[in-house]
């Protein structure tokens, strides 16, 4: 048998022979991560708040399950304030950040002193019998650390904190 053989030293392209890069998940650096969004009215961009506030805790450390379940409570928290605040001056201000110890994840509106959204908004009232559909207050405080409310210069703010896992 006999067969003939080209050269291939002209045809290998140079960077064929370079090592493939893999960069491994890296969690989130101390540095503070903010990220504010303003929404007027749209209910279509709160399944686009639940994709980044899951991504962000993902990012700092949680671990899936936390992450799924406080992706969701903000995703409710933030149907609810547009249900409440639709007629409200500039809509809702939601603003996510994320810390070395804790995320927290913010709903501001202009215009009423009370506070944004408040435990009792989500607690089913006897008439309807938990029926609501949305969250009631003891789900919200079984899935996040702490709610804080604020009211100052015209501005309500509601926040709900997550405590993240020490890092090892």
């Amino acid at each position: 048998m006999a067969f003939a053989c080209v050269s291939m030293e002209s045809i290998i392209v140079p960077i064929a022979g370079k090592p493939a890069k893999f960069k491994w998940r890296r969690t989130m650096n101390d540095e503070p991560v903010r990220v504010v969004f303003r929404v007027e009215g749209s209910p279509g961009l709160v399944g686009v708040l639940r994709g980044v506030v899951h991504f962000q805790a993902i990012q700092a450390g949680l671990e899936t399950d936390s992450c799924d379940q406080f992706a969701r409570v903000c995703e409710d928290v933030c149907r609810e304030s547009l249900t409440q605040f639709a007629g409200a001056d500039g809509g809702i201000e939601i603003t996510i950040e994320t810390f070395a110890d804790r995320m927290e994840f913010s709903v501001a509106h202009r215009g009423q002193t009370a506070p944004a959204i408040g435990l009792e908004s989500f607690a089913p009232s006897e008439a309807s019998g938990g029926a609501a559909g949305g969250i009631n207050g003891l789900e919200l405080l079984s899935r996040v650390d702490r709610v804080r409310y604020s009211a100052e210069d015209g501005v309500a703010r509601t926040t709900l904190v997550k405590f993240l896992p020490p890092k090892v």
